[in-house]
């Protein structure tokens, strides 16, 4: 079951400088505390959190991690935040503001888990927050406090890690080198055009764009007979772990040359890619893209 794999979320965003030669970039990271019902709002740099902020967080009813819609529980995983919300469209019980979280995410999905409108949000009830578990699962924090996150947040961008219990070992997630490792291969295989050792990185449950992994295979083994050269160059890595995924967020620029000697395809854009364990090996599973960036 996709439920038991150890998945990291691999996100790239484009940019046009080398990855070798790619400069620190500072950028945040919001992390949930179920067991101590904390919210840390957190510089990512040099492949660790620096916590800037903590608040109180009121969580779902229900403990544990959300499976299905109607649970009141609050999913736990790595998220971004898909829009926000404001008065007189938002509902007066949920405050001042309210960001909705990409629940349920890919992973979700594969996993069978179910449910909608989660979200990170305030409330007009200030009583509530004196309890630690009091929302239909979604992530509840002081009108006050929510101005104060809200310029730290950028939509479809700055991710949010639940956790049932953060732990020093998550702290330092650009310090994982087998992660570090493993993306490194499959960028060189990726321009180096060497579909076998390309795809060897993919799941065998692998889909996106309604391919499986054989159509994938055939799809890329299509765009390396067009093309003469492929260059991804991703900068800025940023690593993200959870005890079920792991995200990574990187700048990249793709371009590619056709064989007559004209360019071929550029992008710039966010490309997500969830990989989970396989045989004991990380594989990717599935992979989204969006043209947001940072």
């Amino acid at each position: 079951m996709i439920s038991k794999y150890c998945l990291v979320a691999i996100v790239s965003i484009l940019a046009s400088s080398s990855w070798a030669a790619s400069q620190p970039q500072l950028t945040t990271a919001i992390l949930v505390d179920k067991h101590t019902n904390s919210l840390h709002v957190t510089h990512y740099q040099d492949g660790e959190y620096k916590i800037i902020k903590t608040f109180h967080a009121t969580l779902g009813q229900v403990k544990g991690d959300k499976q299905d819609e109607g649970d009141l529980k609050t999913p736990e995983g790595i998220y971004t935040f898909a829009s926000k919300q404001t008065p007189p469209q938002l509902k007066a019980k949920f405050g001042l503001l309210a960001f909705y979280m990409n629940f349920p995410n890919t992973f979700d999905r594969l996993a069978g888990r179910t449910g909608s409108n989660i979200m990170l949000h305030a409330t007009n009830e200030p009583d509530r927050l004196k309890k630690n578990y009091d929302s239909e699962g979604c992530i509840v924090v002081k009108n006050e406090e929510i101005s104060e996150v809200q310029s730290y947040v950028r939509l479809g961008l700055t991710p949010i890690l639940v956790f049932p219990q953060l732990t020093e070992e998550f702290m330092h997630p650009g310090k994982d080198l087998a992660l570090r490792g493993f993306f490194e291969s499959w960028v060189k295989a990726w321009e180096a055009r060497s579909l076998d050792g390309y795809i060897d990185h993919y799941h065998s449950d692998f889909t996106a764009q309604g391919k499986t992994k054989t159509a994938w295979k055939n799809y890329k083994g299509g765009l390396n007979k067009r093309y003469a050269s492929i260059e991804v160059r991703p900068e800025s890595v940023h690593y993200y772990r959870h005890p079920k995924y792991s995200m990574i967020t990187f700048t990249q620029n793709y371009r590619s040359k056709l064989k007559n000697g004209n360019w071929g395809y550029r992008s710039r854009g966010t490309k997500i890619l969830y990989i989970a364990e396989e045989a004991g090996a990380p594989k990717i599973i599935a992979e989204t893209y969006t043209n947001r960036m940072w």
